[in-house]
């Protein structure tokens, strides 16, 4: 792929499945190996039909979930903590060195809500708090898809203190994994791809936009 949406195909992870519908995730057993450090790309085409801070804001939600959804931390792998039974490992991002702070990392651009009620939920057990205030995790992540094909969006409702927009993301019907490039308007040959939609909300909350819905295509 000449054109890549996110440099990630590579992070083929045994690990928890997350952020799938906020739900729960299966345990690794084993201390994995460090995630590559990929560069996150977002490409200007890829972007959603809002103003340009708004636009900011998804790249940085964007970056960020998909980290969290791929597993893509530095970590170290002898301090470690155990939480019901299962081995969690310290981040060690210089962003966020304890779990506060990447609590709060994460609510510049999730909403209060969204990130209590779904990326830290307790149904969600990738992160934990150790009882030195440290940000753990399991270690793992999900793994792409590789029927992605590209996206596009939709804006569905712009008011002062919410907007909705979609995205139709596009996969190929064939057994084998897309080898193009990603395209972000809608295909000459449709028939080519099966589509799923995935919506996305806006919030005001305390006077900044925050998303309170989000997803990644792949």
């Amino acid at each position: 792929m000449k054109k890549k949406f996110v440099v990630l195909m590579t992070c083929a992870l045994i690990g928890a499945s997350v952020l799938s519908g906020c739900g729960g995730n299966s345990v690794e057993t084993e201390a994995p190996e460090n995630p590559a450090a990929e560069t996150i790309v977002v490409e200007d085409g890829s972007l959603p039909p809002l103003d340009e801070d708004l636009q900011e804001l998804y790249a940085g939600a964007y970056k960020i979930y998909n980290q969290i959804s791929f597993g893509n931390f530095d970590y170290d792998e002898e301090t470690t903590m155990e939480k019901d039974g299962i081995k969690y490992y310290q981040i060690t991002d210089s962003r966020f060195k304890t779990y506060d702070e990447f609590q709060k990392f994460l609510e510049q651009y999730f909403t209060k809500d969204f990130v209590t009620n779904c990326i830290l939920s307790e149904s969600n057990i990738m992160f934990a708090k150790g009882e030195d205030g440290g940000l753990y995790f399991l270690g793992g992540g999900r793994d792409m898809n590789i029927f992605y094909a590209g996206h596009t969006f939709q804006l569905d409702n712009e008011a002062e203190n919410e907007i909705n927009f979609t995205a139709t993301a596009y996969y190929t019907n064939s057994n084998e994994a897309y080898d193009g490039e990603y395209f972000y308007t809608a295909p000459e040959n449709p028939d080519d791809y099966t589509t799923q939609e995935f919506h996305f909300i806006l919030l005001k909350e305390d006077g900044q936009w925050k998303f309170d819905d989000f997803a990644l295509f792949f």
